[in-house]
């Protein structure tokens, strides 16, 4: 038994020796340890099945010892019984030699017999069980051995993965991007290409890590983990295409940028999630391997406030609203974060390394709400212009309302253009002359045609008026005289809208190409061809037709109204004008000095 018990713990030792075999082998691709993990895992289940037959076999072989035992215990008592027998026959033969003891002598023989032959076969019953016992020993052995192989092949998987995925970080992409910016006013043509390209760069890198991240084998994992870990990005290289103005006020650059990834030796672990032991050495430890970070050119800065719909900035730049993640070169950036009816939050930052930053906005007292209507005094008892406030906000505006505006300012708006009767104070107050009074002419449209139509000004524009009508005949710079002396007037400071402001007011929030949505409506506003009763005809009264949302009025056609552009833009369209060219967007460009019967103003007060 001992000998065939040899034989077969000789013939499973490569099973034991297996695990010590690993660790001499190379590391292999992931698919390979995936291959041979499929190929443990099944000798794993083979092993358990083989073990559990193995279980149900040493069961069998129990019972059938335990009946052996019972059939031995019954022929011992039996045995016994017989010996007795045997003892008390050979007395009486001694006292009466005629007692035979054949009969119970060949008892006592046959239940000796049949004891031995229990006997032996209790310890052959025995040592059934002690080998099948050994055996599965042997075999929880082999299973210890391929659970510890597949340990190991664990192991190494996770080490090939993180190797993988550090070659798939490594490669060097060139990316092209383009981005439109609209500059501010006061921004020289370097500081503007400047900021755009340092725009364009913020895009290059964000699209460089997403198609990074993309083209990993991991790439769901990846983007999941992507906060845990600095990606390093560097800017290698960059050249514009194309850069320059392309409709007098955005400025578009096209970039081919070369950028690489240079994470920090434990960065593979971390977006892979698993222990950053594994992108070490076995048996490294060194204090200093988690943190170490070299070479960081751009970084992610995540930034929350307590407040939602708020607006961040960094660098003058607007981003939207928080929760916001934004990469940035590493150095010194200014963070401003801004919400309506809440103090601006500003500080500096040093940016070394991924960074979250968490912002606490405070509410102003006496918040000013959009659409709030108020009025200066003129002297003691007559009221300038009604005003309808603007709020601070994100607006979006231009064609389609495709361009994101951030307007930081509040700011009052006239609720109608100025009207005959307002302008007429103003100029009995001063005995101002009007450009077209200087002229003598006025310009009008005529069979299609502007055409100077001489003794017209804005008394006489060539139709009637009412004092509730607009005034027109006027130009820019008559519109400024009359907001220079309403400043004077009532201690404030009032100007002409920008153009931005005039279509942020108008829209009321709105983008659609009118504020009631994208489709003309006959007779909702006095413009060419509108079956209004004015309608190619002249003016019609400034509260004629519905305010917008906000309680401004003339917000689409009646008459152009100046902004305080230097290129002399009016906006709104005018009651000789067709409704498309009153949609919030369209311009009609005019000198400085022009005046024309379908060009009036509104006025803007600045609220401090």
């Amino acid at each position: 038994m001992l000998t065939r018990f040899s034989t077969l713990f000789l013939a499973l030792s490569p099973c034991l020796l297996s695990s010590y075999a690993l660790a001499d082998s190379p590391v292999n691709t992931v698919i390979a340890i995936e291959d041979q993990l499929f190929s443990k895992h099944a000798e794993l289940k083979n092993a358990q099945q083989t073990r559990k037959e193995q279980q149900a076999t040493i069961s069998q072989y129990q019972n059938e010892l335990t009946q052996i035992q019972q059939q031995g215990k019954s022929l011992t008592e039996k045995f016994q019984a017989a010996k007795a027998q045997l003892e008390t026959d050979y007395q009486r033969m001694i006292d009466d030699p005629s007692v035979d003891l054949a009969a119970t002598q060949a008892t006592y023989q046959d239940i000796w017999k049949n004891l031995k032959q229990n006997q032996n076969e209790q310890l052959n019953s025995e040592q059934k069980v002690e080998e099948a016992q050994q055996l599965l020993a042997t075999q929880d052995a082999q299973i210890s051995a391929i659970r510890k192989d597949i340990a190991q092949y664990d192991e190494n998987k996770i080490r090939a993965r993180v190797e993988r995925l550090k070659t798939e970080l490594m490669p060097e992409q060139q990316v092209t991007v383009s981005f439109t910016n609209r500059c501010q006013s006061d921004m020289t043509l370097a500081q503007c290409d400047t900021q755009t390209r340092d725009l364009a760069l913020q895009k290059a890198v964000k699209t460089f890590q997403s198609l990074l991240i993309e083209q990993t084998t991991e790439s769901k994992l990846i983007q999941a983990n992507v906060h845990k870990a600095a990606l390093n990005i560097h800017v290698l290289r960059h050249k514009a295409s194309n850069s320059g103005f392309y409709d007098g006020e955005r400025y578009r650059t096209i970039l081919d940028v070369s950028l690489e990834a240079r994470p920090n030796e434990s960065a593979s672990c971390s977006l892979l999630g698993v222990d950053k032991q594994y992108c070490f050495e076995p048996g490294y430890i060194s204090g200093q391997q988690f943190q170490n970070e070299q070479e960081i050119a751009w970084v992610t800065l995540n930034v929350r406030s307590n407040q939602y719909n708020d607006q961040v900035f960094v660098d003058g730049v607007s981003y939207g609203s928080t929760p916001v993640e934004i990469m940035l070169p590493i150095g010194q950036h200014h963070l401003v974060i801004k919400k309506e009816g809440y103090r601006t939050f500003e500080q500096n930052l040093a940016l070394n390394s991924d960074r979250s930053f968490r912002a606490k906005l405070k509410q102003k007292a006496n918040e000013l709400k959009a659409g709030d209507k108020f009025a200066d005094l003129i002297g003691s008892n007559i009221k300038a212009p009604q005003l309808v406030a603007i709020v601070p906000g994100e607006y979006m505006i231009g064609e389609n309302a495709s361009n994101q505006y951030f307007l930081d300012h509040a700011f009052g708006i006239g609720a109608t253009p100025v009207t005959v009767s307002q302008f007429d104070h103003f100029v009995r107050q001063t005995d101002y002359q009007t450009d077209a009074e200087m002229k003598n002419t006025c310009t009008a449209m005529e069979n299609g045609e502007v055409t100077a139509v001489a003794k017209s000004y804005w008394r006489n524009p060539g139709f009637k008026q009412s004092s509730n009508s607009p005034v027109v005949c006027v130009s820019r710079n008559d519109a400024n005289a009359y907001a220079k002396w309403l400043s004077a007037q009532t201690g404030f400071q009032y100007r002409l809208p920008s153009e931005d402001e005039w279509e942020i007011a108008a829209r009321a929030g709105s983008q659609a190409d009118y504020w009631w949505g994208n489709h003309f409506v006959t007779g909702d506003a006095n413009t060419g061809w509108s079956s209004s009763p004015w309608a190619n005809s002249s003016t019609a009264p400034v509260d004629a037709f519905k305010a917008n949302p906000l309680g401004i009025y003339d917000t689409v056609g009646n008459v152009w109204q100046w902004t305080n552009s230097a290129q002399g833009i009016a906006k709104g369209g005018a009651w000789n004008f067709s409704p498309a060219k009153a949609v919030a967007h369209e311009r009609l460009y005019l000198s400085s000095a022009s005046t024309a019967n379908y060009v009036g103003f509104r006025v803007v007060r600045v609220i401090n």
